[in-house]
Order: C-alpha cells, then sequence, then structure tokens
C-alpha cells in the first residue's frame, strides 16, 4: 500500500512535469505592447484576446533565431523530459514490492528529479541572453542579456521558476519516502519474527 509521502510524491511529480510542459509553450516569457515571445512560441495580437493573436511556433532548432536560444531551448526541454521520466519512475514503485523501492526505482528517481532540476535552472538562466538577439531587440527596443529593454516579464517565465522552485522538494519528498519504506519493511521483518519465535515457544 502506498504511503501518504508516497502519494504526495507522485502526484506532486506528475503535477509539475505537466505545468513545466504548458510554461515551455507557453508565449509569455516576454511580452511587449502586443508582442509576446517564450521559449518554443510567439504571438502577436491583443494580449487581453488570447483567440485574436496569431502565434508561430518554432518547430525545429533552425527557426529558432539565437544560437544562445537554441542552447537553452534544448537545455529547457531535456530539463522537462528528465523530470517527465522521473515521474514515471515515481509512479512505477507502486506496483512492485516494497522491498524493491530504493535498490530498483526510487533512489534512481530521486537522482533523475535532481538532475531534472539542475538542467532547468540552467536552462531558465541561460534564456535571457537571447534578448541580445535582433529578434528580440526588434520587438523590447535595444534590448540586451539579462536587461529586457521595453519587456516586461510573463507569466510563462514566472511559472517556470516557480515551478522547478518546488521541484527542488521532490527528491526531498523522495528521500523521507524511501526512509518510511524501509521502516515498514524493518518493522514486518521484525513482527515475523517475532510471531516465528512465539510459534516455536508453544
Amino acid at each position: 500500500m502506498v504511503s501518504c509521502m508516497g502519494s504526495l510524491w507522485v502526484t506532486l511529480s506528475f503535477i509539475l512535469s505537466f505545468i513545466l510542459a504548458f510554461s515551455l509553450m507557453s508565449s509569455a516569457w516576454f511580452k511587449h505592447d502586443k508582442t509576446t515571445f517564450g521559449v518554443f512560441v510567439q504571438c502577436a495580437g491583443e494580449i487581453s484576446s488570447p483567440c485574436n493573436q496569431t502565434c508561430i511556433t518554432f518547430r525545429t532548432l533552425e527557426e529558432i533565431p539565437d544560437m544562445s536560444w537554441k542552447i537553452s531551448a534544448v537545455i529547457l526541454f531535456t530539463g522537462w523530459l528528465l523530470l517527465s521520466f522521473g515521474a514515471l519512475l515515481v509512479l512505477s514503485w507502486t506496483v512492485i514490492p516494497a522491498g524493491l523501492c530504493q535498490r530498483k526505482l526510487c533512489t534512481p528517481a530521486r537522482h533523475t528529479q535532481i538532475i531534472a532540476v539542475a538542467v532547468t535552472i540552467l536552462g531558465l538562466l541561460l534564456f535571457p541572453v537571447s534578448l541580445r538577439s535582433t529578434f528580440a531587440k526588434q520587438i523590447c527596443n535595444s534590448s540586451l542579456s539579462y536587461r529586457s529593454g521595453s519587456c516586461s516579464l510573463g507569466w510563462g517565465y514566472m511559472m517556470a521558476i516557480i515551478t522547478v522552485m518546488l521541484a527542488c522538494f521532490l527528491p526531498i519528498i523522495g528521500r523521507y519516502n524511501i526512509n518510511e519504506m524501509k521502516t515498514k519493511v524493518l518493522r514486518s521483518k521484525l513482527t515475523q519474527r517475532m510471531l516465528v519465535c512465539e510459534e516455536h515457544m508453544y
């Protein structure tokens, strides 16, 4: 039976993976006037009326206008893949015996989530370098690396930052869950031994 902490680990892992994917596909990372752009999407039109916006999706690396932008896109996508893979590993331990949790799945899941957080943070730190690109300067008016010019931060970028901050707690929850599973296995073994001893006594 999955513990409360284990259920929290599974649920939070999938929720954060979904939210990160949603923020990566958002165009609201930087915005100015009627134009917004994110890692993979750029939109033009009334921000208050998303249905009336015209959006372009960068489907290949060649379509992304700057090298640092391309690198950050690859890093962020890799971070999301690792976070999703970690969530699948966390889910899979719910269908195996408790004794196999640490050795087979739980520890690799924690390590995968740690790497995912580190990779995603690197991508988030690198993305503002792309503000120096000609594409960004046309929208943000003389923007530079880590200086957005007339552009302002959008909810997409802020959501990604909050998501990765929350994801930092996933390995901690996983470690607590492993300790809880160890305790349950140990108690079960001790109970079995006590029952065996009692049977021999009688």
